[in-house]
């Protein structure tokens, strides 16, 4: 039983490391674009985010907010959006499939798979 218990502690410090890992790749600048859309995303060391979304040409969000990684997922909460498409307060959640220094990618709750490139 003791070696199951230390496999289980081992396997809970080993997903937290990765999960700070990823935290701290994700901090920077990052784009995403295609034919539709384009998301701009800048995560910060405090936790907090500024996102700004294109769809067909037009700027649909300008929000901010604030950020996490939590069980492989990418959660956000909403602070503001300056043209009152989100409302203070609400949440959503993509799974984060990959982080690497120069990209990261996400599946998003449409099942869409969107690759950001780093900026900065």
């Amino acid at each position: 039983m003791k070696p199951v218990l230390l496999l289980a502690l081992c396997l809970l410090a080993s997903c937290a490391a990765l999960q700070r890992n990823a935290a701290e790749t994700l901090v920077g600048e990052w784009r995403y674009s295609d034919d539709i859309q384009a998301g701009r995303y800048v995560f910060n060391r405090d936790g907090t985010f500024k996102a700004e979304v294109v769809y067909h040409g037009e700027l649909i969000s300008k929000a901010t907010g604030r950020w996490a990684i939590e069980g492989g997922n990418l959660n956000y909460t909403y602070i503001s959006d300056k043209l009152d498409r989100i409302p203070a307060g609400a949440t959503d959640q993509d799974k984060l499939l990959k982080v690497r220094a120069k990209f990261f990618i996400i599946e998003a709750a449409d099942g869409k798979r969107r690759k950001y490139l780093r900026i900065w």
